[in-house]
């Protein structure tokens, strides 16, 4: 087991708990988590308002209304983006150049297609001054717990990164905040 040179205690099932994260995130590159910090009816408000946002955003565009929430002159990075404008960049011929073993090599090297869905764009956490992000943002009229509501599920969501961050960092056997201090 890594204990490291850590400035903290911890618990030898706290450690093991970390190399996992770690381990899942060198195996998969993914982890899922349950988060003891949310509760289920946190989850519960925020998809219901957003089922209901995209629902009646979705019924005035395809009106062919006017969405004030779609923000193309800030490149949607607030406010909705509707489907079909995103696409990801196109890395086929890139892909194709490289020199991988057949089990390595990607099963989908094909040239990216529009995204097909919708998506919202909220700013979480704290934002440097100066950012390059430093764009408003979008609050819908019709939604009046709007702001309280994204930003109390935000705020969940950076506690369980960072969290994870730190786990993964512990885990890999270097210093806690080595991940955390650069997010």
């Amino acid at each position: 087991m890594c204990k490291g040179n850590f400035p903290y205690d911890l618990s030898d099932d706290v450690r093991l708990e970390c190399q996992k994260v770690a381990e899942c995130f060198h195996k998969f590159g993914i982890l899922i988590i349950k988060d003891p910090r949310v509760q289920m009816e946190q989850n519960e408000e925020y998809i219901d308002l957003m089922e209901e946002y995209f629902e009646k955003t979705g019924e005035k565009f395809y009106r062919g209304e006017d969405v004030d929430d779609i923000k193309a002159e800030w490149m949607y990075q607030v406010g909705a983006t509707p489907e079909f404008i995103e696409k990801a960049r196109d890395h086929s011929e890139l892909i194709k150049s490289l020199n991988f073993a057949a089990q390595d090599k990607p099963t989908s090297p094909l040239e990216p297609i529009y995204d097909a869905k919708w998506r919202y764009m909220w700013k979480i956490g704290e934002r440097p001054e100066g950012a390059a992000d430093d764009f408003p943002q979008v609050i819908p009229r019709d939604f009046p717990d709007w702001e309280l509501k994204m930003n109390t599920w935000g705020k969940k969501l950076n506690e369980a990164v960072f969290t994870l961050a730190e786990m993964a960092a512990v885990g890999m056997g270097v210093e806690r905040e080595t991940f955390s201090k650069r997010m």
